[in-house]
Formats: C-alpha cells, structure tokens, sequence
C-alpha cells in the first residue's frame, strides 16, 4: 500500500508539469524571441533594433558589441555599467527608474534613445530584466509598435521574464499612461 502522502505529492507533480507544459505551449508567438548571449541572462529580442536582458557582465556586454549593439540603456538606479563597458565602444545612457515609481520624463528619454537610427540596436537592462526593463519594453510595443495596452501588458506579465507581482504599480503606470503626450515629447509620430 502506498503512503498517502506519496499519492498527493504526485498529484501535485503531475498538476504543476501539466501546468508548465501548458504555459509554454500558450506563449505568444509575437512576444520577444529568447536569445542566448555569453554573460546576459534572461535575454530577449524585441524587435530588431531592441534587446532586454538582466544586468549584463563585462563579457556580456563584449557579447552585445560583437552582435552589432551600439547603444546600453541602464535601469537601475544604484549602478553603473561603466567600469564592465570598458572599451567596448558602446554606448552608454543611464536613466534612474524607481520600480515603486516610474516616471513619464523617463519614458520620453527612453522612447528618444530606442527610436534613434545613430544608437541602434539598443540593449536595456535593469537588475533581473523583469520590471523595470519590462515596463519599458511594454511602452515600446505600445508608443513605437502599435500594441494596445493590454497586450503590452500580458508580454510584460505573463512572457517569461519573472514580472514580480509585487510591483502592481507597473502595469497600472502603464494602463494610465498618456501615451501621445509621451510620444509627443519623445518627438515621435502620431497615429
């Protein structure tokens, strides 16, 4: 006779495979693709132009030159990329993001670099490269892309970039964002 903590253990195996199984199998295909990079973990691209990923290493950010990036955009408020850019030749902006407090000012500076030819392909960055990258990975889709809201929303939140729930202000910074005022002062086009 078998235990009956055996048989709810696998039970809950079975659910949490069936589950994960079924995660992977609903991704959407127009969501960022993974890419593998020597010395960045939790890598994706974008769109052509625009890569996300967790704080990069030194070799990461050797890895992105070789890749053709020209420009690093820095999320974190604490640290500086500096000193691991080296003489990579990238290179380097650093806007100060709260993730308790995201800020249209840097929406708009965000917006200029990404959509500017001379400092493309981008590669932003925060610590993990899930909230406060995703915050602005989801204003791209929707101020420079044409996605609604709300699906800028599900990517950020259910894409597989580890979105920490805790951080509820986020996607509601983003549903309440004035996304033709920002646009407007990034000076991109309006639709």
């Amino acid at each position: 006779m078998v235990p009956q903590y055996l048989h709810q253990t696998f039970g809950l195996t079975l659910l949490l495979a069936t589950s994960l199984a079924g995660a992977a199998e609903k991704r959407d295909p127009n969501w960022a693709q993974p890419v593998k990079v020597a010395g960045a973990q939790n890598c994706f691209k974008i769109s052509p132009v625009l890569f996300r990923s967790a704080q990069p290493t030194a070799e990461g950010f050797q890895s992105f030159k070789k890749m053709g990036v020209r420009t690093v955009i820095n999320l974190r408020s604490f640290h500086s990329d500096r000193k691991k850019i080296g003489d990579t030749g990238l290179a380097y902006e650093h806007i100060y993001m709260k993730t308790w407090h995201a800020e249209d000012h840097e929406v708009v500076r965000f917006l200029q670099i990404v959509t500017d030819p001379n400092r493309q392909p981008v590669i932003v960055h925060c610590q993990h490269g899930s909230d406060r990258t995703g915050t602005m990975c989801a204003i791209y889709r929707i101020a420079v892309q044409g996605w609604t809201k709300e699906q800028a929303i599900r990517e950020m939140k259910e894409g597989g970039y580890g979105f920490h729930k805790i951080f509820f202000n986020l996607p509601r910074y983003i549903s309440k964002l004035d996304v033709a005022a920002v646009k407007r002062r990034a000076g991109l086009p309006q639709k």
